[in-house]
């Protein structure tokens, strides 16, 4: 019988040829994926970066098994899998040996013993004889990573009503005052008893680390507000744990990416898990966001064809300071238009049209080498032709966006610079900026004479003078010093649309030295939308303890940023005309939804403390 992790998700396997030496290349919580990489000994660089006792995690790299994949059952597991075994020695303690569930040349799956001691030490894998070389791993009483559809550990998390057991998704919300269930891997070895069994046994006995007068070790935070925790214990299913908590009321926690992540312990052991999102409306079905996005445009054709003909088109200009000891500036101005299929399946682990969370919450994502992470959602979008080329028109001119080279979406650099051309000292004019710097208002029109699958079109967004008069008032006082992530961070600012919103963007990334990231090197992303007429928004602690810290860099570009700028609604056909929505967005033939939206942010590079 297999698990319900083996259930709902087959996780993408990275198909490498065997070699005689096994090598791994990296080690994560198989629900959060949180990155292990292997610097300094016993260094974990992303603040989540550990493995509990008695979860699942993975392991990548080459030449770790078969070259065919090997899934294990019946149960319990096994210590040694097709010549497969994997060693754990943590200090001093004992080597352990753990549970591969899931063997191939790429990647094993596996349960850490819930005898396994905590702390640093090493992990390595045996393949016919030969054994890797040790790779540097922490190991934490609990560390949480909950499920989530896109396998990638961002996204739509694995919820379900825990009445009704129905999946939630944006066309199956749950409302204010509903129980739902959380699955995930990590709370540790005491959320179980083996009466009978071990840790490597299927229907274990779970243990409710938030009942009676317990401590509940476990906080779930929902759009910033914290949950009322019912029950964190281990499931019917090995190695698999569920959390089920109530909604809160609080207005913060409605809209299609109200975004939920589950804290462990308290204090100096307290760890954030991933960061998922869950669809909640108080009259569902279907859910809504305040930003323009309403899934009630789509749901008619989803019900009858399956999917939905969407364009999401974003624009998008990023400026950055970056301090000593480069002090160069860099703009980075886009226009990027996805236009597909979205079927049912895809809609249910894609992070949404509009790129961000709800209103009033904060995404934690983690990326490499450089931001923003992309959408494992999109890889299974059906594309569609509009078109050999698009084209944008603005109070700076007009640019081409043409088709992307694997026909894919459309986009196109429209100003500023790309990373290259940063290094390389070359690039072109700003486009939704002036000489100065400043946002440049007008009318902003993206339109296309229609190709083989969708028909000629024009949508246009207009950025009224409010919203280029914004200004983030309380920038000098933040970034002049080392920012402390344990402390709420508070953002003001003056102007921004009314109407509108503001993006909040902070980054950091692992890297200690040198110039730029490598292709493995690890950060996280954080984005926060509020309403622009609120005047200030609060960072959490809990999301600012996401970042790794940067304090220590000596890198020639400092790896922490911080930036913010106004965000427009979504305009689409179906928003009556405003100031920021005119009437010139038409709904071309093959669409059943478009979407236009803009973020300009700006900023400078930071050290978060």
């Amino acid at each position: 019988m297999k698990t319900l992790f083996a259930i709902l998700l087959t996780l993408t396997l990275l198909a490498v040829a065997g070699f005689a030496q096994p090598a791994i290349t990296q080690v994560q919580n198989a629900a959060s994926n949180a990155v292990i990489t292997p610097t300094s000994a016993g260094d974990a660089p992303l603040p989540n970066a550990a493995i509990a006792p008695g979860s699942y995690f993975s392991i990548y790299g080459t030449g770790l098994g078969p070259s065919t994949a090997v899934y294990w059952s019946p149960y319990p597991l096994p210590t040694s899998l097709s010549g497969v075994s994997i060693s754990v020695t943590i200090g001093s303690n004992a080597t352990v040996t753990a549970y591969p569930e899931f063997v191939s040349a790429g990647q094993i799956n596996a349960v850490l013993p819930a005898s396994t001691a905590t702390g640093t030490g090493t992990i390595t894998v045996t393949y016919n004889g030969a054994t890797s070389s040790p790779f540097n791993i922490t190991v934490a009483a609990m560390s949480f990573g909950t499920f989530t559809w896109n396998e990638a550990g961002s996204g739509p998390g694995i919820f379900q009503n825990a009445v009704s057991y129905a999946k939630v998704t944006p066309f199956s919300t749950v409302a204010p005052g509903d129980y739902v269930t959380i699955w995930g891997t990590g709370l540790g070895a005491s959320a179980a008893s083996y009466p009978g069994g071990t840790e490597e046994s299927e229907a274990p006995t779970g243990v409710n680390l938030c009942s009676g007068s317990t401590t509940c070790p476990v906080t779930v935070w929902v759009g910033g507000v914290q949950a009322s925790v019912q029950f964190a214990g281990r499931s019917a299913y090995t190695a698999e744990d569920e959390v089920v908590f109530i909604v809160p009321s609080e207005a913060a926690v409605q809209g299609c990416y109200v975004q939920v992540a589950v804290q462990t312990a308290s204090g100096a052991s307290s760890i954030v898990g991933n960061f998922s999102s869950i669809s909640v409306d108080p009259t569902g079905p279907t859910c809504s966001d305040a930003d323009g996005m309403n899934y009630a445009d789509i749901s008619a054709a989803v019900t009858k064809n399956g999917g939905a003909n969407v364009a999401a088109v974003s624009l998008l200009s990023n400026y950055l300071v970056l301090g000593p000891p480069l002090s160069l500036t860099w703009d980075n101005d886009t226009a990027n238009a996805a236009v597909g299929t979205f079927s049912g399946p895809v809609l249910d682990l894609f992070q949404g049209f509009t790129l961000t969370p709800s209103v009033n919450n904060c995404t934690v994502e983690e990326f490499f080498e450089y931001p923003p992470p992309s959408d494992p959602g999109l890889s299974y979008v059906s594309y569609l032709n509009a078109g050999s080329a698009l084209s944008i028109a603005g109070p700076n001119g007009t640019k081409p966006v043409p088709l992307n080279s694997n026909d894919k979406g459309y986009g196109a650099l429209v100003g500023g610079e790309t990373i290259a051309n940063l290094i390389l000292g070359s690039g072109a004019a700003p486009y939704y900026l002036n000489s100065s710097n400043a946002i440049v208002s007008g009318n902003y029109t993206l339109s296309g004479s229609g190709g083989t699958n969708v028909g000629s079109f024009s949508a246009g967004i207009t950025v009224t003078s409010a919203a280029a008069s914004f200004k983030w008032t309380n920038q000098a006082a933040i970034t002049g010093s080392n920012i402390s992530r344990s402390s709420p961070l508070k953002i003001t600012w003056s102007g921004g649309d009314p109407n509108g919103y503001v993006d909040i963007t902070a980054i950091a990334s692992t890297l200690n030295s040198g110039l730029e990231p490598a292709k493995t090197t690890p950060g996280i992303l954080v984005e926060c939308i509020a309403p622009a007429s609120t005047g200030s928004f609060s960072i959490p602690t809990y999301v600012l303890q996401s970042l790794p810290s940067t304090a220590s860099s000596t890198s020639l570009v400092p790896p922490g940023e911080l930036l913010v700028g106004p965000a427009s609604v979504a305009c689409s056909s179906t928003i009556a005309t405003s100031t920021t929505c005119p009437s010139d967005v038409t709904l071309p033939s093959g669409l059943d939804a478009l979407y236009l939206f803009y973020h300009f942010i700006a900023g400078s590079t930071v050290t978060w403390q």
